[in-house]
């Protein structure tokens, strides 16, 4: 292959020229240009008419959809009030659930009639007097006993009676019994009973507390109800109340 000399010919050192080109060569070449120009902007519409029909198509699903959405929460109000109706017409007509409260009850009330006859059978709604002899045995016997510890010419040992007396046919839980002081002088002794009147709260037979006189009671003019309520804070009645309850003692 010839070696290329170093030194430029004439020919390459010519400037170059920019070629002529014609008149309808530029009209063409415009014509083109502009063809090109023309489907460019048609092409843009047609992008922004399928934009905007998007758009619509779009907007008309969300409104569809909405549209399903509001109708199915109506359905859902609806299915819930159904919902609610079963479940009430269930909660009065399951028979199962009424059979069962009903048995409840029966149980219930067959305990309580068993447990009145039971107190009835150790003594409990009189008030009665009782030999020193059947202290232990009546005191054991009943879960809450109340002694009235007496003497009978004491006119506060009558008004203590009084109350006493009141209080056994409303509190069938307790066994109410009174003792002669004259006649049962070991546990007077026992039980350092030195102040009259003195009712004592039994336990199963172990001695609670008690109430010695009127004292906390405001006098001779006390209410039958603050009387049951000292024996019931030291667990002597069973029933609930309270010392301001209206209760007929009659």
């Amino acid at each position: 292959m010839p070696k290329r000399s170093n030194h430029d010919t004439e020919f390459e050192r010519m400037a170059v020229k920019p070629h002529k080109t014609s008149q309808a060569s530029q009209d063409a070449g415009t014509g083109f240009t502009q063809q090109c120009a023309d489907v460019a902007q048609m092409s843009i519409m047609e992008k922004a008419m399928q934009d905007k029909l998007t758009q619509s198509m779009q907007a008309g699903i969300e409104d569809g959809w909405n549209a399903r959405l509001e109708e199915a929460k109506g359905d859902e109000k609806v299915t819930q009030a159904q919902i609610d109706a079963q479940e009430d017409k269930k909660q009065f007509d399951d028979d199962d659930g009424l059979e069962a409260m009903r048995a409840k009850r029966r149980q219930q009330m067959k305990e309580a009639h068993e447990k009145k006859l039971k107190y009835q059978g150790l003594g409990h709604g009189f008030y009665t007097e009782i030999e020193e002899e059947a202290f232990l045995k009546t005191v054991t016997a009943s879960e809450r006993c109340v002694v009235h510890f007496y003497h009978k010419g004491f006119e506060k040992c009558k008004i203590m009676d009084m109350h006493i007396g009141r209080m056994v046919k409303k509190f069938l839980g307790t066994r109410f019994v009174k003792l002669d002081v004259e006649r049962c002088g070991f546990f007077v002794d026992k039980l350092n009973i030195q102040t009259l009147p003195c009712a004592v709260v039994f336990n199963d037979g172990v001695a609670k507390g008690r109430q010695t006189g009127f004292d906390g009671l405001g006098g001779d003019e006390f209410k039958t109800i603050q009387l049951a309520y000292v024996f019931k804070c030291l667990d002597g009645i069973e029933e609930e109340f309270e010392p301001e309850d209206e209760v007929d003692f009659q």
